[in-house]
Parts: C-alpha cells; structure tokens; sequence
C-alpha cells in the first residue's frame, strides 16, 4: 500500500490512499485537495507505473512541483519518506513494499516442472493478412474474419483507455470472453528490470483462491522472449510430497497457453492463460487466435505509451518554450541536449537590451495600447534572440535579459550573442519606421553584453523557481546596458577578446561603473565586418549595420 499525507494549516492531518491514478490541486474534485492559494486547481499527479513503483509529475502548474527540493521535471518516481512540495505546503509519500497486491500471486518455476508443450506458433506473418486474390480457400478466409473480428471487438471494448493497468485488466478480460479459461496473468518486460513483471492477475470465478499461486514455467518464458513464438502446453508439478498420490498430481496439471504480446520486433511482454482441464482446454486454432489477439493487445500497450511520452514532452516543451529557442526545445526533449538540475559553473555571455526613456514615452497611452506595443517588441526582440539560439532569461519590466552558454553550451555563443544584439538594433530601426508611418511612438534601446564565468541553475523558492544565471558578470552587462545610450551596443574587455575582430569597433574612455572600484574598459560595437575571419582587419564598406 502506498498513501500520502498533507498536514493543512490547522494542524489537521489528511490521508490518500493511492490508486493507480491520483491528482493533487486546490480544486475539491481532486483526489487530495490542498488549500493553498498558491497551489492551482490541479497541481500534480501521481501515478502507479507498470513496475509497480509511484511517481509523481506537474500537470502544468504555475509555481512546479518539487521532490526533496528539486523540481521536478516529467515523471519522477517516488521513495518511501519522499517531499512533495506544491506551494508552501509539503506532502510525504509512504509506502510499504510488502504489500505489494501481486506478491506472491505469480511463481516463475525454474525447476519442479514437468512441461510438455503440444504446439508453437512462429510469429512471421501471423498478423498480415493476404490480398484478396492470393485468398485460396475457405480456412484462409476464415481465418482472417476471425483475426478482424477479434481486432474489432478488442478495440471496441478498450476503446482509448489510458491507465496501464485498467487497460490490461480490460485485455484479460476479453480474453476471457473469446478462450475458456480459467485465470490469466499478464507480465511486462520492464525498464531496469532483468525478470518479467507480473502486472495483472485474473480468474474466470472470483472466489477462486487459487488464483493466488499461478505457475508458469521459467522455461517457456525464456522460449517466448527468445524465439518469439507462442506455446500450447500442459504443465506437471512434480512434488516429493505427493509421490504415490495419482489423483493430486492429476490436479496440479492445467492447459496453458502462452503468447508473446509482440510490437514488430519487440516483445513487450506476454500473456498466460491456463485451464483446469488438463487435455484438450485449449486448440492450436485458439492458439493462433490467441496469438492475432496478442499482437493487437501489444499495439495498444503501445499506444498508451506513446501517449504518456507525448503528456510529458508537452509539459516539458511548454517549460523550455520559454527559455529556449524551438530548435533547442526540440534537442532537449528529444534527449540529445541534457539540462542539469541545480546550480553549477559556466562561461557565458549575458545580454541586457533596455528601452531608454520607456515609462514618460508611454505615459499618455492608454494601458492596453502599452501593453500591445510592448508585446509587438518583445515578439520582435525574442525572435532575434531565438534565431541565434540564446535562452530568454526573463523580461524585467521593458528590459529583456537573455543568456548564451548557459543551460546549453556552444563554442561560438559569444559570436551569436554579438551578431543577436547587432540585429536587434537593425530591427529597431525597421520598427520605428513603421511606427512614424503610423504616427506612433518610437523606442530606442540600449544593450549590454558580457562574457565570464557565472553560476546558473534553477533557482528561487519552493513557490516559484526559474533558470537564470547570477555573479559578477551578469551584474557588469547589466552595468553596461545602463551606459549604453539610445542605438548602440556595447561590450566588455571579455567579449572584446573573443570576437573583437569580426566587428568594427569604438573603444570608450576608461569607464567607472556603479558598484565597482576600478575604471573598466567598454566598447561601442559599430558593426560587423565583412567576414568573420580573424585575420580580415579591413573596415566594413561604407555605412555601418545600422
């Protein structure tokens, strides 16, 4: 059993025994309702997985969800004594593992079984059906009605189930209603998990207690996993203890069959089914039915899994939506680009971008018209920023703070943000001709950037928690974005060192900027050259970029 509990502010304590599917949020119709305001209508979820173990994800929340501290990133399996954290308010996961509902339900015999197997089925074409004018008799033809008519009734009575363990709970089900047997097991081959896993067990009379001792051979099993291929059989348990006892023995032999549930070339896992009759219950006919029916139940354990891959690349998409630009998006949640949690060192490039003279330019508009104008920039700005592959730190008022290097790293991020913030001044001149077209107000602004060595990670409170960087050099760029006037950009020594020769360049008197003891050097970048090769030191043609 496992439960969870949440102490409110009252003191009062509450308790959710867990279920394959449970939601937590503030709204009363979830399965543990948590009063927080902070906390939304539905804030996360736990669900049980194939292997028996719980985790818990974020449905979308605002403020995230966190285990032990740490947000919580797509699925996160729990441990006994974990902490939620949702808001201000912290939820413990218990659990006890000698519970387990499935405990002691299935044996997998390595020896004291004696297996006569009647019949295999290779899985080749099995589940193709021949054009029509291939058809040459009646069985053939028979044969695949009776693999569409099993199709059909399965997906009928599945329908788009999306809880694992109710959607093969629904497979055995049917599969009762086609075969005469009596219990049926369904084991999934799992992730991290060397043995098959018993995920449903199931009897045709629910006060059959020996549903809670099926046997299945260790030795089909491995036939299954290895050749693909499905098997009719009897099994025989051979116990000292009832030597000379015909009769007993007699009822410890079952029919059995035993097909893999086989997506192309993977073998998912397997369902058993086995009858107290011990000769005759189950048909090679069955057998191949069985089969058909197995390789439809397969596709649709695939299906759910698509879908849950699916859940968790949007919720994950729709948080680096906006850090990152969408081709890293796409690396990230792909796996190929891997973002660490916590805080850590990088060389970056930080990039501040102001509006000068923003607040008294605005002042008689009315709010919405601001608001619309500011949105039409910042699309305009973040676009650029994208374009080179920079990650939106967050927008500050009319200021706009962006990062290279930082959370993916690139030998050439210098180089991209210098050539983003050049462009970003080129839009501005485009923007403001529009603008004075139309009669509207024009922005000028002044941008910043710095290279070094800065900490970043997640960082805020358990309430609310963004990517950033902070250090001394975050705090110089921004130093720099307040000196830059109306149009220019400018850069410091850092920057200057690893990209100064593919720009024209004006170097600034030494400058004293606030919160530092010395002058410093700055330069306004004019523009880029006309290549980028470090050895061209020849001006740009006539005109600077912007």
């Amino acid at each position: 059993m496992a439960k969870l509990t949440y102490v409110d502010h009252r003191g009062r304590v509450h308790e959710l025994v867990l279920g394959a599917f449970s939601t937590i949020g503030r709204h009363p119709d979830q399965s543990l309702q948590v009063l927080d305001r902070v906390v939304s209508k539905q804030h996360a979820i736990v669900e049980r997985q194939p292997d028996g173990y719980y985790s818990v994800r974020d449905s979308g929340s605002r403020n995230g969800t966190f285990v032990n501290g740490d947000m919580v990133e797509g699925r996160q399996t729990l441990k006994n004594g974990d902490r939620i954290t949702i808001g201000s308010s912290e939820i413990i996961y218990h659990e006890d593992v000698q519970t387990d509902p499935l405990a002691g339900r299935v044996t997998i015999h390595t020896d004291n079984i004696e297996t006569h197997i009647r019949s295999r089925v290779q899985q080749g074409d099995d589940g193709r059906f021949l054009p029509e004018k291939d058809v040459r008799d009646e069985k053939q033809l028979r044969a695949d009605y009776e693999k569409l008519r099993i199709a059909q009734e399965l997906s009928n009575s599945i329908g788009l189930e999306q809880d694992l363990e109710v959607l093969l709970g629904k497979i055995l089900d049917e599969a009762f209603n086609i075969f005469p047997a009596d219990r049926g097991v369904i084991l999934m081959r799992m992730a991290g998990v060397e043995h098959l896993v018993p995920m449903v067990v199931k009897s045709r009379d629910a006060s059959d207690t020996d549903t809670e001792n099926v046997r299945i051979s260790q030795t089909i099993l491995s036939e299954i996993m290895e050749e693909k291929q499905a098997v009719l059989s009897s099994d025989a348990m051979m116990d000292s203890r009832f030597a000379g006892s015909h009769s007993i023995i007699l009822e410890q032999i079952r029919s059995t069959m035993t097909v893999p549930l086989l997506d192309e070339e993977n073998v998912l896992g397997v369902i058993h089914l086995d009858s107290k009759i011990a000769t005759g219950a189950f048909t090679d006919k069955d057998l191949q039915i069985l089969t058909g029916f197995a390789r439809q139940a397969a596709l649709m354990i695939r299906h759910h899994r698509l879908l849950l891959q699916m859940e968790e690349e949007i919720v994950m998409r729709e948080k680096f939506n906006r850090l990152l630009s969408p081709q890293l998006v796409d690396e990230v949640v792909s796996g190929r680009l891997d973002i660490k949690k916590g805080g850590e060192l990088r060389r970056a490039t930080i990039m501040f971008a102001d509006i000068r003279g923003f607040t008294t330019m605005t002042e008689p508009m009315a709010p919405q018209a601001v608001v619309g104008l500011l949105n039409e920039y910042f699309e305009l700005m973040v676009d650029i920023i994208f374009k080179y592959e920079g990650t939106l730190d967050k927008f500050v008022g009319d200021e706009i703070m962006a990062i290279w290097g930082a959370p993916i790293t690139r030998d050439d991020d210098t180089e991209r943000a210098v050539k983003a913030a050049v462009e970003m001044q080129q839009m501005m001149l485009r923007f403001n001709q529009a603008q004075a077209a139309q009669g509207g107000p024009q922005f000028h602004i002044g941008i910043g950037l710095n290279t070094g060595e800065v900490v970043a990670g997640y960082m805020g409170s358990s309430k609310s928690m963004s990517y950033t960087v902070m250090g001394d050099n975050v705090n110089t760029a921004s130093r720099f974005c307040s000196t830059a006037e109306p149009g220019q950009v400018l850069i410091g020594e850092n920057t200057f060192r690893e990209v100064g020769y593919m720009l024209e360049l004006e170097k600034l008197p030494p400058t004293k900027l606030k919160g530092k003891n010395e002058h410093v050097d700055i330069y306004r970048v004019l523009g880029l050259k006309r290549t980028s090769d470090p050895t061209d030191t020849s001006p740009m043609p006539d005109g600077r970029s912007y």
